[in-house]
């Protein structure tokens, strides 16, 4: 109990910095200029049409690949001085010792992940309270969206996938999306943390790229199933037997692998770590 105190501890360590964080809160802001500049058509349909959408907007958010890039660069930039380290993890980390920490900097990149996609979907819903009407179904204007070129017509910036509204209800795709976007991000955190620590800002490059490569996957639909970044929306994972895109299957087993890959080789390299550069600083 004792040593997962310590863990959660170091963890919310960088949680309470948030509030001095101007990268925090840059990142922030840019989501929800993001989430209006996307969504602000829907109130004009809405008054067009004289019907309300129902809330289930999340899941089609940043379907398109250029919206998957511009909501996924604010969370690279939330991570981008992983390890974390400064003067007062230092302290932390003389006290806990390297694994310890390790550890509790990896939770930090899991809760954090999680807690930008909350943000993300609960926003989409308050940006667009005026046109929301709460239902447990699809309703009738997504399904419209769904069907039809309205979208195009009010330069609605989200496409609804017809085929995830005929496969999914809206709580399952909610789920999903917030499940495949929460490990990607994680993945993503994960990366930058290990391949920062091997050359200064490699990480960060890296993790840009792979949301960039995203982008090219989406033009090469064989290169989803070595992108990610792309699994996070349910519109790059096989719905139907006919398309080429990866199997939830090969989905889920990628995110498991890479996940426990990279875990251990951030634990093999904190062992080797020279936090005496930190220090110097």
């Amino acid at each position: 109990m004792k040593w997962f105190k310590s863990v959660i501890f170091i963890a919310l360590q960088n949680f309470r910095k948030w509030r001095y964080d101007c990268r925090i809160w840059i990142a922030l802001i840019m989501v929800l200029i993001f989430i209006h500049s996307t969504t602000k058509g829907l109130s004009d349909i809405c008054s067009y049409t004289g019907v309300q959408s129902a809330p289930w907007i999340f899941p089609f958010l940043y379907m398109p690949f250029y919206s998957k890039m511009l909501f996924f660069f604010p969370l690279v930039l939330i991570f981008s001085n992983a390890p974390f380290v400064d003067k007062n993890q230092l302290y932390v980390l003389i006290r806990a010792g390297k694994s310890k920490w390790c550890i509790g900097q990896t939770l930090y990149i899991i809760a954090a992940s999680a807690l930008y996609f909350i943000f993300i979907m609960a926003f989409s819903i308050v940006l667009n309270f005026d046109c929301i009407e709460f239902t447990g179904e699809w309703g009738k204007l997504l399904n419209t969206l769904a069907n039809t070129d309205m979208n195009f017509k009010f330069q609605l910036d989200f496409d609804v996938e017809k085929d995830v509204i005929n496969m999914f209800t809206p709580m399952g795709a909610m789920w999903f999306t917030f499940l495949h976007s929460w490990i990607s991000g994680v993945i993503l955190g994960f990366a930058m943390f290990l391949f920062n620590m091997k050359i200064r800002g490699g990480g960060t490059l890296l993790a840009s790229f792979m949301v960039v490569f995203s982008a090219v996957a989406a033009k090469n639909i064989s290169l989803t199933k070595m992108s990610p970044v792309s699994w996070s929306t349910l519109n790059y994972i096989q719905l139907q037997n006919n398309d080429r895109l990866p199997s939830y299957g090969y989905v889920a087993t990628s995110y498991a692998v890479l996940l426990f890959v990279l875990f251990l080789m951030i634990l093999l390299s904190i062992k080797k770590y020279n936090f005496d550069q930190e220090i110097k600083k």
